[in-house]
């Protein structure tokens, strides 16, 4: 099942026509009624709580099919719940209605169907307006309706069953990720500065990773040019050193929060790729085994130019660079791509991420055309080699 909108009000007109039903006892004079009800089956668990953070699987319900004097009438049904059972709605000034329960947004023609348990904790988190952890009721009771509905007679409703659930905590506006950031002597301009991008840059967040919503916590990539020289991890530009990761007793082992610990060194000077997992705070450094290109320049191009080039800066001057950075004002419904200076040969687009502070992404080679829905003035960061992005508004 689809995530529903509480808001979403009763959908209306339903132009049936089909010949299907949930029995096969017909007279063979029928004659259309109106019914006032129909019959929704108790589940057999609904005294057990069901852990909804354990269960896969719909939590089904069966019912009746409603007494239409015979007729074999193509019935649509919709599952609806709430937390007390009332189902009531209110209709402001404006004509917009507010339910106070959730109805599943996929119809039913058959007399069975299901709630998912992941959408039915969501839901559960908005209804109970739970914000934090400790907010989450041990056992929840759930209050279960279907609605019944043909192309010629009125909406009805079953009755009421109830059932018990054990939810668990899930925000209601999904954490940002965690970033860290590396300095070093072959990052940026090889100050060690908190300067960002170019004494301290911030890793990439990848779209193919996946991000807890509420701790922010993920794998974390960037890729490029490193050296002997060494770098070290950094929690944040502004703490002072206070959360780091460096080098242990040797390349491949880490210590976190340790002044003392080394600069992390690798093996040869060359591209080499970083996943860290912002769970564990545990990087994993290999060589990068793509195809290595160094540009001479990378520049935006779209809407807002008239797709000439708008060039980024080199965020390395230390050594061999692969990431960019522009600051660039963009209006809502501009379009961008990622171009090499000069040439349309090696271009980038693709489709964006969102985040409370801007959007990332994954660019692939003559991909779409990247939309901006919100207007404003953006930090904007590439990686060539990944053709990884992120576009922070300031």
């Amino acid at each position: 099942m689809k995530l529903t909108n509480i808001l979403t009000p009763m959908l209306v007109g339903l132009g049936m026509v089909a010949v299907t039903g949930c029995s096969d006892d017909n007279d063979s004079n029928p004659t259309l009624h109106q019914p006032t009800s129909f019959t929704l089956n108790t589940p057999a668990t609904s005294e057990l709580a069901i852990d909804l953070a354990a269960t896969s699987d719909p939590i089904e319900f069966t019912w009746s099919q409603p007494d239409y004097g015979g007729m074999p009438l193509a019935t649509t049904y919709y599952i609806q719940y709430s937390t007390d059972g009332t189902f009531s709605s209110e209709t402001d000034e404006e004509g917009n209605v507010t339910n106070n329960y959730v109805q599943e947004d996929e119809p039913m023609t058959v007399c069975h169907g299901g709630i998912s348990a992941e959408d039915l904790n969501r839901n559960l988190m908005h209804m109970l307006n739970v914000t934090k952890e400790e907010q989450v009721p041990a056992v929840q009771e759930v209050f279960v309706r279907v609605t019944a509905r043909t192309y010629s007679t009125d909406a009805i409703y079953s009755n009421v069953v109830k059932f018990k659930v054990a939810p668990y905590f899930r925000a209601l506006v999904a954490a940002d990720p965690i970033l860290w950031y590396l300095t070093g002597s072959c990052i940026g301009d090889g100050s060690w500065s908190s300067t960002v991008p170019t004494g301290c840059m911030p890793l990439y967040l990848d779209p193919d990773n996946t991000y807890d919503e509420v701790t922010g916590s993920g794998e974390i990539v960037w890729a490029g040019y490193l050296t002997s020289n060494g770098f070290k991890f950094r929690g944040s530009p502004d703490d002072n050193w206070a959360v780091q990761i460096g080098q242990g007793a040797g390349f491949g082992e880490y210590v976190l929060n340790d002044g003392g610990s080394g600069n992390i060194t690798v093996p040869a000077d060359g591209c080499y790729k970083i996943v860290l997992d912002t769970k564990t705070n545990e990087p994993v450094i290999t060589e990068y085994d793509g195809t290595v290109r160094v540009f001479d320049g990378i520049a935006l191009s779209g809407s807002f130019n008239g797709w000439s080039d708008t060039e980024m800066t080199p965020v390395t001057s230390a050594c061999e660079n692969h990431d960019w950075y522009a600051t660039l004002e963009l209006e809502a419904g501009a379009e961008v791509k990622f171009k090499q200076s000069g040439s349309w040969d090696f271009n980038w687009g693709g489709s964006f991420s969102t985040l409370s502070y801007g959007y990332y992404g994954k660019g692939v080679g003559n991909g779409p055309n990247l939309y901006i829905t919100e207007g404003g003035t953006y930090d904007i960061f590439f990686n060539d080699l990944m053709g990884i992005f992120r576009f922070v508004r300031k």
